[in-house]
This record gives structure tokens, sequence and C-alpha cells, in this order.
């Protein structure tokens, strides 16, 4: 939503090291977040119905239109919250054939009560 302060880190961050795009989906804020992540060199779309769901489904159909869509698909939140400068090292299994789908975590070794972990020896 409203993340004007961090969103042009979180897209300069993110590009480069064979990141074509980064679009954002603009999901009712009513800050400047939009126009900052134009000016840093996103995307921007536009999804009216509330919710990360939502969002998350917007950006599909934006890629899954594109002449050249991305073999690789990352979701983050737009607040700093996920660094990402781990981008590389994220999606290092998926490119190594090691894996299909890698979750990230910002409190390794920590789950939310009723998650389960699974653990990989890949």
């Amino acid at each position: 939503m409203n993340e004007q302060e961090a969103i042009g880190m979180v897209v300069r961050d993110a590009l480069g090291d064979g990141v074509r795009n980064v679009v954002v989906v603009d999901n009712g804020s009513t800050d400047n977040t939009r126009s900052v992540a134009e000016e840093s060199g996103a995307i921007v779309l536009t999804e009216n119905e509330r919710g990360y769901g939502a969002a998350c489904l917007k950006g599909i159909r934006h890629i899954s239109g594109l002449e050249k869509p991305p073999d690789i698909v990352v979701f983050m939140d737009g607040d700093h919250a996920d660094d990402a400068r781990d981008l590389a090292a994220l999606i290092r299994p998926i490119l190594n054939d090691e894996a299909d789908l890698v979750i990230g975590s910002r409190v390794l070794g920590q789950r939310e009560r009723g998650h389960s972990q699974c653990n990989s020896d890949l």
C-alpha cells in the first residue's frame, strides 16, 4: 500500500543481475508509491481489488501476456522487509535445477504457528 519511503530502494536493489523487469502492483496507495516506483525503473500496474492475492494475480496476468515472459517470478513486499540484494541466492536452486520453487524466510528457523517446516538436503 503506502510504501513511498521504501519502494524505490526495493526496485533499484532488484534491478540487475539478469532481472529484466520489476513489476509493482499499486493496490490502493494514497501516497507517492506509484511515482517513486516508476522513477526507480519499475513497471507499475493498478489493482483496485484490495489484498495481496489480488495484487499478485494482477502481476501474473501482466507477465503472462509479455512477448517473452520470465522464467522465474519472485514476489516481494514493497516495504523493504525482504532484501532484494538476496535475489541471486534465493533463485540459485532454481537456476541449478535443484528446485522448482523456493520460499525465502526473514525469520530463518522460525515459523508461524500452524505452519509446517520442510527441510531438504538439496
